[in-house]
């Protein structure tokens, strides 16, 4: 995929991208990253084929929805 392509799709499954986040936090409570970033890695692998995109291309994007579904003030998510 071209780096135009990569950048499109991105923008295309952002609300997949934040759902996967999002339900890693919701499955598995107020964690850390680091607990939890194979689990994400591994459920997006069941996203990659459909979508076309990598989990080194996502994963900062999954990361991000991880932190902003904590709780306020939730020190795990440093």
């Amino acid at each position: 995929m071209s780096k135009d392509a990569s950048e499109a799709a991105l923008a295309s499954y952002e609300i997949l991208i934040r759902s996967v986040g999002q339900g890693i936090r919701e499955v598995h409570g107020n964690t850390t990253w680091e607990s939890v970033q194979a689990r994400a890695e591994s459920l997006w692998h069941l996203y990659a084929v459909t979508t076309g995109l990598d989990w080194p291309q996502v994963a900062e994007r999954v990361r991000e929805a991880w932190r902003s579904a904590g709780e306020p003030g939730d020190k795990s998510q440093e």
